[in-house]
């Protein structure tokens, strides 16, 4: 670790300690050190950096502003914004300037959203450019010009953001600075238990800020954990895997704290690209992460600094050499994936939190062998854990403070049921699934549909659920797959086939009885996970469309003339050869019949790539000449 590092844990830890632990009081330890890096953008050619001291400014002048505007009101204000360094100059603007954050979930629907601004009797909502919310827009960008400085006595103490909506009721959170103060007072033993999460790459230590500020995982482990120590956040311009891995090699990346959407995305990468190659190209592979995993075991200090050297070929097409520390939350990552991910030498850690609760254990062991369990670890000293008929029950003093639901402040018990079922050996913890998303078997048995959810791997949907929906028997173990709406019959011939495999590997009161195709989003784009509760209401009410795999049909194919991957294809080499629709069949040759030139070709290429989300379309291998050509090689890609 170095010196400098170790100099601001200790530093700013001793002061948090011997301080009120309030937001003022982290706030002013947060900015101590004005010279060092806290954000780095950039706008796809440029890489810009502000200060801590840079972005201290900016808060003042719009916390002098909105002062001005506003007053102290004490009262709540929304901030309604994505990850960006104008969200963490809105927030702190908000608190010096006697008011409270509260945190719209950008993914929530927008009736629950009015409904807690409602509760919250939110009158300004701070945002980016304008709101379709009720309330008075702020412009963050505004916030400026030169105005009387804000009395230091008004900094208020309390946010408060919302649950994942899983349940689609109204749940507010509110914390005040003294549970946050705590949440960062852990990092003492983390540093302690793992110090690899300390690690610098040439000199610095960055972290993505994937995970929205407005969720717990995101608020806690990625902003307050690093930012509190004078580390650097590196910003997306969007959340597409292409911007993601680009960005993490350009910026060199070295924690990565993501949810098992991006982990699965990037496992599926790695396994269909080494299938393509063929069978020994896969062998090599399996033989290569055994043997990484091995030295990582025997040697954990240096080991996986090893094994992205011996793995260079998967790991530079990744996020590069510059990934030390990684952590899944927010849902169960399959073990395929983890052993994948600390194979290759990402040091993947599982972590567990709560709206209610915060961050309260991460598992910490330093040999693969041991994180590939997927346990996640035991509870940090700010909180101790129980069972409860097999239930986790949590309580400490970084719980939050109180609690709203539909209006209504719950009722606070010494101990919180967090309707997590888990088992715990030998001091570690291990989830074993939701409460409430257990069904019952034909038999009797409760069936848990994570632990059958977690064996599928599939490449060509979008997300997919395994839930429990209504059947002839009652309720019943199904799985509703997303696909695009240009995939073709042997497309979803191949999908099904799929999944009837390993459902066939599943005893037969386990396996699942209904299989169901949709073109409607199971939930929200970059929505930490799928909730079962609000998709299985969609389908209730009709916002998600099934179509059983049994009677699931189309008549065209990909190259047919009237197939929307076609037509889609069409239409995007006309935009960017500025021609008329009619003038591009599916034989028609970009650069022969159409007059492209090679500049607009591979203009043609990036907006295909962008599109359909497709890596490495730019590729010397992917060069297709005729919509007919590119609709093929799209199709093996969706």
């Amino acid at each position: 670790m170095k010196k400098e590092l170790r100099q601001i844990l200790r530093t700013n830890r001793q002061m948090l300690e011997a301080s009120q632990k309030d937001l003022k009081a982290i706030f002013e330890i947060m900015f101590r050190s004005r010279e060092l890096i806290l954000c780095e953008t950039n706008d796809g050619f440029r890489v810009q950096t502000d200060t801590y001291g840079n972005i201290y400014q900016r808060i003042c002048r719009a916390a002098n502003a909105l002062y001005e505007k506003v007053g102290a009101t004490h009262a709540y204000i929304a901030l309604e914004m994505e990850n960006s360094p104008d969200w963490i100059v809105a927030f702190w603007a908000i608190l010096k300037s006697g008011n409270k954050p509260y945190l719209v979930n950008m993914r929530y629907p927008a009736s629950l959203t009015e409904g807690i601004l409602k509760t919250l009797q939110v009158r300004y909502i701070l945002c980016a450019q304008s709101t379709q919310l009720s309330g008075e827009a702020i412009a963050v960008t505004k916030l400026a010009g030169e105005y009387p400085e804000v009395p230091e006595d008004v900094f208020e103490n309390e946010l408060a953001f919302s649950s994942s909506a899983t349940s689609m009721n109204e749940v507010i959170c509110f914390y005040s600075g003294l549970q946050i103060a705590e949440q960062i007072l852990n990092f003492k033993e983390i540093v302690k238990e793992s110090p690899e999460i300390a690690n610098h790459y040439k000199g610095r230590l960055k972290q993505l800020a994937f995970l929205p500020f407005y969720h717990v995982f995101g608020l806690f482990a990625v902003y307050f954990w690093f930012t509190f120590f004078g580390r650097t956040l590196v910003f997306l311009r969007d959340y597409s895997a292409e911007t993601i891995l680009k960005t993490c090699r350009r910026h060199q990346v070295t924690h990565i704290f993501a949810v098992p959407m991006l982990w699965h995305t990037i496992e599926k990468q790695v396994r269909a690209e080494a299938a393509k190659q063929g069978a020994k190209q896969e062998e090599k592979l399996h033989r290569a992460l055994a043997f990484s995993t091995a030295l990582q075991n025997a040697f954990p200090r240096f080991g996986s600094n090893v094994a992205k050297l011996l793995l260079h070929q998967v790991t530079d097409k990744l996020f590069g050499p510059s990934v030390m520390f990684c952590i899944n939350g927010g849902s169960y990552l399959r073990d395929s994936a983890m052993e994948l991910l600390n194979g290759i030498g990402y040091r993947m850690h599982n972590g567990y939190g709560m709206s209610e609760i915060g961050i309260t254990s991460v598992e910490l062991r330093r040999r693969p062998k041991d994180r590939n369990r997927n346990s996640i670890g035991h509870p940090f000293s700010s909180v101790s854990y129980r069972l409860e008929d097999g239930i986790l029950q949590v309580k400490g003093t970084s719980l939050c403070v109180k609690k709203m639901v539909n209006g209504e402040t719950a009722v606070t018990e010494e101990w919180f049921d967090t309707g997590d079922r888990m088992e715990c050996m030998n001091g570690h913890y291990f989830i074993c699934g939701r409460r409430s998303d257990t069904v019952i078997g034909e038999n009797g048995e409760n069936i848990n549909p994570d632990m059958i959810e977690k064996a599928f791997l599939p490449e060509s949907v979008q997300q997919f659920s395994v839930l429990g929906l209504p059947g002839e028997n009652g309720q019943e173990l199904a799985l509703v797959a997303q696909i695009n709406p240009y995939t073709t019959q042997a497309m979803a011939n191949r999908i099904k086939e799929y999944f009837y495999q390993v459902n066939d590997t599943f005893p037969k009161a386990m396996a699942i009885k209904s299989f169901y195709f949709t073109f409607d989003e199971l939930s929200p784009p970059n929505a930490v996970k799928v909730s079962r509760a609000q998709l299985a209401k969609k389908i209730e009410n009709g916002g998600v469309k099934l179509i059983s795999f049994g009677q699931f049909q189309i008549e065209t194919s990909s190259t047919g003339e009237d197939s929307p991957l076609l037509k889609q294809v069409c239409r995007i080499i006309a935009q960017v050869l500025e021609v008329e629709e009619s003038a591009v069949s599916s034989l028609s040759h970009i650069f022969y019949d159409l007059g492209a030139t090679s500049i607009q070709y591979f203009s043609i290429l990036t907006a295909l790539a962008e599109h359909f989300a497709i890596t490495g379309y730019t590729s010397g291998e992917a060069y297709r000449y005729t919509p007919k050509e590119i609709c093929e090689y799209i199709e093996s890609k969706l």
